[in-house]
């Protein structure tokens, strides 16, 4: 087997008489992905399928996308993945979680980035009035250049 398989492939070889089983379904690829990062990390064999039939068809229900390991690998990857949903639940204080912002922490989020946005706005104006009456100026030079060389 090439290193890139086993990069995008975290299953490897098996016996033949290997049972094969679900460990876990969700409905989201990236969720799915992380869980088997772990179980990866800790030395489990897995695999993820019907990504792809999620993507295009996300509303099938309990979750499409499956997360597989060896049958005599299961009892230690259901322990990993209890303890994943623990933590995605119970986020302790350092870690913090996106589902405890309140609504002042999201105003301000969002003042940051209007912030940013009005004083890029900011900029681009000055340098459009600029760029006009340095147009003005140069016209009003020119006219004048011309009345002068009239007479």
């Amino acid at each position: 087997m090439s290193s890139e398989q086993e990069i995008l492939d975290h299953f490897g070889e098996f016996e033949e008489d290997t049972r094969i089983v679900v460990a876990k379904k969700f409905f989201f690829e990236s969720q799915a992905r992380l869980y088997s990062a772990r179980l990866t990390e800790a030395g489990i064999r897995n695999f993820i399928s019907n990504a792809n039939m999620m993507t295009a068809l996300p509303l099938i229900e309990g979750g499409g996308i499956g997360l597989h390991v060896r049958e005599e690998d299961l009892p230690e990857a259901t322990r990993i993945i209890a303890e994943l949903d623990y933590q995605d639940q119970n986020p302790t204080p350092e870690e913090g979680s996106f589902y405890d912002a309140s609504h002042d922490d999201i105003e301000f989020q969002k003042a940051l980035a209007e912030g940013d946005k009005t004083h890029f706005g900011r900029v681009i104006f000055w340098i459009v009035l600029i760029l006009i009456l340095l147009f003005i100026l140069r016209s009003l030079i020119h006219t004048a250049g011309t009345l002068i060389d009239s007479f």
